[in-house]
């Protein structure tokens, strides 16, 4: 919903202040902010957005750093099942075989990232 959201905005209508922003979003509100006085919502933003990008980084998809923690987590658990079994270790995962998963994901967040520095750029948000 919010990405028909993002593509209304995008194409002229209105900007609903409940869409996701992008980078560029998220600077144009902290200088509101800053341009007010209001040092403590810019705080609050910025400790907010650092929060974020911290958990979100966590995603267990694999060109985020879940997902290498992921696929390390699954060796770990292979290996003791191959341990339990009287098997030795298995090989490290081959990346390659998870390459097509990461390039849909990365052109999945690309166009999105672009749909939203878009949208902030032609129709930005005004908080005040």
């Amino acid at each position: 919903a919010k990405v028909a959201d993002l593509w209304t905005a995008v194409t002229g209508g209105e900007r609903d202040i409940e869409t996701p922003i992008s980078v560029v979003g998220a600077s144009v509100i902290g200088g509101q902010m800053a341009e007010r006085g209001l040092i403590d919502m810019f705080i609050g933003l910025l400790a907010t957005l650092n929060f974020f990008l911290g958990i979100f980084n966590l995603v267990p998809l694999l060109p985020l750093d879940g997902g290498h923690m992921a696929v390390a987590i699954y060796e770990k658990i292979r290996n003791k099942i191959r341990g339990w079994r009287g098997l030795p270790a298995g090989g490290p995962v081959d990346y390659m075989k998870l390459m097509p998963i990461t390039y849909v994901v990365i052109a999945l967040g690309g166009a999105y990232m672009l749909l939203t520095l878009t949208a902030d750029i032609v129709n930005p948000i005004k908080i005040f």
